[in-house]
């Protein structure tokens, strides 16, 4: 018995997976987003290791993008160039709601034991700098000894089975030493509910300068194995996941001691911390790479692009057959709703399959734009958003503001075509209470 296909493109459409390379879904679109994001990393680190110096990229887009995807191509040919890639998914390794530098310091930590660990057996310098390290991290935390040895017995055991001795599996890394293991159980207690969670927390960064010089040391015993020494890239993808404040707090906020790192780091960040940074500017403190959604709308306009549509289909073809639409215009329709925003088409094509029969035809897309929408509606809540995404809507330009952060960062508002124009989300075209708006804004422009 052959398949649903209807449940064959649904499993196709799910929008929190990333494609790895290889993938028969995958369409190369670098041409119509005007950025081949594997070629600008790869050119930056090459310029970085002629010169001897490590280079520490942003890469900044809206949540949902495609930045994830994008990553794992470049890490694809990074190694293919003959780089070592650490690559963690933030929010999966550590707590999904909240990090700080010593939480990403930590993680780091644990990507070097994952990969480099099983050398503390055989290479001298390797095992002198895990135990070195391994017994500052003691000596600092001490007074958690007991919140450790519970993490361990409790967070970890649990997660292999019972066993310490075995390889520790924390957010699919493999732990080999007992810097991995005490980091890892560090990681539980920042999990916790607990005031052991934020008083750890506060007790290794009174010294966020040794962890780098910790860090650095690791980097230095495991690239100097092989001849010549590694190229690493450490890659942090799903940063962008969390509230601005706290990566600006994580991250920005520690700028300098993240560019001491001796090794290359990549990370995600959101684009409203480029329009609209907490503090600093993006740009001063990290090189920085703009991943721009899909350009579907002629500039300033809601005009769809016929050459960037075409290409679009092409690649949603490749997840849900033609045979699976009444017509061409019921998937424009639905790749106009998403306005470029990759994961909001396939939020959309999902809402469509989960409701049609046979086929997606209009009141299937017409459904799912309206259920799909109504997430964005329930995110605006004041008289003040409603007038910044009237005001984007009229000028597309927008203030740099909390406000309009917050508008960006929930999707709200958009920055279209990476060119810097503004509009609010197609998917809130028909909420009266924006059209309303948008209705007396230019009323009152029009007096001014």
């Amino acid at each position: 018995m052959s398949p649903d296909p209807i449940l064959v493109a649904l499993n196709n459409c799910n929008p929190n997976q990333p494609l790895e390379p290889g993938d028969p879904r995958f369409v190369d679109l670098d041409d119509i987003r005007g950025l081949a994001l594997r070629e600008y990393l790869s050119k930056l680190l090459r310029a970085a290791d002629s010169d001897e110096r490590f280079e520490k990229v942003a890469v900044a887009g809206h949540r949902g993008s495609g930045k994830s995807t994008e990553l794992n191509r470049a890490q694809a040919e990074l190694v293919q160039n003959s780089y070592v890639t650490l690559w963690a998914s933030v929010n999966e390794n550590l707590d999904p709601k909240e990090i700080s530098f010593s939480d990403i310091i930590r993680l780091i930590v644990m990507l070097i034991d994952d990969r480099f660990g099983h050398l503390i057996h055989s290479q001298p310098q390797v095992k002198q700098a895990f135990d070195v390290v391994g017994q500052w991290f003691q000596e600092v935390t001490k007074t958690f000894t007991k919140q450790i040895s519970s993490a361990m017995d409790l967070g970890l055991k649990g997660q292999v089975g019972g066993s310490l001795d075995a390889e520790i599996g924390v957010g699919g890394l493999k732990l080999k030493t007992e810097l991995g293991k005490l980091s890892a159980a560090i990681s539980v207690i920042r999990r916790s509910e607990g005031s052991e969670r934020t008083e750890i927390r506060e007790t290794l960064e009174r010294y966020n300068n040794q962890l780098v010089l910790n860090l650095n040391s690791l980097l230095r015993a495991v690239t100097a194995v092989d001849s010549p020494a590694q190229r690493l890239v450490i890659i942090l993808d799903n940063v962008d996941k969390y509230d601005p404040r706290i990566v600006n707090e994580a991250l920005l906020g520690n700028a300098d001691l993240f560019r001491q790192i001796d090794s290359h780091l990549v990370f995600t960040i959101q684009s409203s911390l480029l329009l609209s940074p907490v503090d600093g500017a993006v740009e001063q403190s990290f090189t920085t790479l703009v991943l721009p959604m899909l350009p579907v709308f002629h500039r300033h306009t809601r005009r769809l692009d016929s050459r960037v549509v075409e290409r679009v289909r092409e690649a949603i073809y490749k997840r849900v057959p033609p045979s699976l639409f009444a017509d061409v215009d019921t998937v424009d329709h639905l790749i106009k709703a998403s306005g470029g925003c990759w994961r909001d088409l396939l939020r959309l094509l999902q809402d469509a399959l989960l409701r049609a029969k046979t086929q997606i035809g209009p009141a299937e897309a017409k459904a799912a734009v309206e259920q799909v929408g109504q997430t964005y509606q329930r995110l605006l809540r004041s008289a003040d958003d409603l007038q910044i995404l009237a005001q984007a809507h009229l000028k597309h330009t927008v203030l740099s503001d909390e406000k309009t952060r917050y508008l960006l960062y929930h999707l709200c508002l958009l920055s279209y075509n990476g060119v810097g124009w503004y509009d609010f989300h197609p998917l809130l075209d028909d909420y009266a209470p924006v059209t309303e708006a948008v209705k007396a804004a230019r009323l009152v422009n029009a007096s001014v």
